[in-house]
């Protein structure tokens, strides 16, 4: 068996699984935010907020934080009640997204199960890890039995190989397999490896996990040598491609960003769980430093984590980008889930790094949302059209 067959088995105490199978499986760590654990506590009460002794939880409060209304202020007072009453792990104090404060926090290794009620828990296949989302209320059953159960998708091994140009990233490596890929990884887990990851950061290997899912794929994790023959097999090489851009209404909708270039915008935003990691900021950085942003553009920056934060401003970062005229968020989501900091007006057009531009997701409906790599966001704003990253 190759490693995620080998891992699933393992993980069921079953001596080998098979693609269609309906396993049983013991998650090593149970995941949720305030975007959708007000769903799982009422979907929990039913039982009375049974927790099996075997549930190790984890959940922070990152989309509506601090409280944009009422209602998401008495979330979390209510969730604050039951971290106590449970020993729930809660991060409570503006310490970011999810799947940045995941990967600060624990200790995170090939192999490990992870569940969450959260679209992108495929982030920290990153660290080899196998994390599967669940609505939140298939999230009852692990919280209350300690198990999950799951058919056992099919396997896509995707091969990135050579090093990509100077002006790609790993945001269009991800939006190039959303765009030529999505039909044969939707509904599949999907492996990723090749000589690309011998000098991928680890903020690059989040960020191309991180976006898969968006493609429909199950889950989505890097392993250290190609394991062909076991399912589909794709090559991708990072060394040929150009900066990619998706346009409304899917993030499969993805063209060359030559091809959209000199379309007006009047927002950008960069960060939240797709690209707000430190090497995020710093190309940022590196565009706007002397510089001013278009009049006409609005840019919002969301770092991950309070850590990326600091980094920032022990770095210098926050200065040169406040600088530029770009307004720096709390740690966390930022504009990304629709809720505060930065909603869209029927006649913006706006290009993004988070991971949806369906109509509606960032404010109005009749809002355009483009979805492009931070160096072609940074590169946008200065100009105010969307412009292609040159070498």
């Amino acid at each position: 068996m190759n490693f995620f067959y080998q891992s699933l088995a393992q993980a069921s105490s079953l001596p080998n699984v098979v693609a269609g199978q309906d396993i049983k499986l013991k998650p090593d760590l149970i995941l949720g935010h305030d975007g959708t654990w007000p769903k799982v506590l009422t979907a929990w009460k039913n039982s009375g907020y049974k927790l099996t002794d075997q549930a190790k939880v984890m959940v922070t409060l990152d989309h509506a934080y601090p409280a944009p209304s009422i209602s998401d202020r008495m979330f979390h007072q209510e969730l604050y009640q039951l971290g106590k009453e449970k020993d729930l792990k809660l991060y409570t104090h503006g310490e970011g997204v999810l799947h940045q404060v995941l990967a600060e926090e624990e200790t995170l290794s090939p192999g490990m199960i992870i569940v969450g009620a959260d679209g992108h828990v495929a982030t920290a296949g990153a660290f080899g890890v196998l994390a599967f989302s669940l609505s939140a209320e298939q999230l009852i059953t692990p919280l209350e039995t300690g198990y999950f159960t799951l058919i056992v998708p099919e396997l896509v091994n995707i091969t990135i190989e050579n090093n990509p140009r100077a002006n790609i990233s790993a945001r269009d490596i991800a939006l190039k397999i959303l765009g030529t890929l999505s039909g044969e990884i939707k509904g599949k887990a999907v492996a990723l490896s090749g000589s690309y990851f011998e000098q991928a950061s680890m903020d690059s290997k989040m960020a191309l996990c991180n976006l898969l899912p968006e493609g429909g794929a199950v889950t989505a994790f890097i392993i250290p040598t190609p394991e062909k023959g076991e399912g589909l097999d794709f090559t991708i090489d990072a060394g040929s491609l150009e900066p990619m851009i998706a346009v409304p209404p899917a993030p499969t909708s993805v063209l060359p960003v030559k091809n959209l270039e000199g379309r007006n915008i009047t927002v950008a935003i960069i960060g939240g769980c797709s690209a707000g990691r430190l090497e995020d900021m710093k190309v940022c950085a590196s565009v706007l430093e002397g510089k001013t942003i278009h009049p006409q553009v609005t840019l919002i920056i969301t770092p991950a984590s309070r850590t990326v934060a600091n980094q920032m401003d022990e770095l210098g970062l926050s200065t040169i980008l406040r600088s530029s005229g770009a307004v720096i968020m709390p740690p966390g989501c930022g504009p990304c889930p629709g809720k505060h900091f930065g909603l869209l007006s029927p006649w913006d057009k706006a290009i993004t790094t988070t991971i949806r531009n369906s109509p509606g997701r960032i404010g109005s409906e009749d809002a355009e949302i483009y979805l492009a790599s931070p160096l072609t966001v940074a590169q946008s704003a200065l100009r105010g059209k969307i412009s292609e990253p040159r070498q």
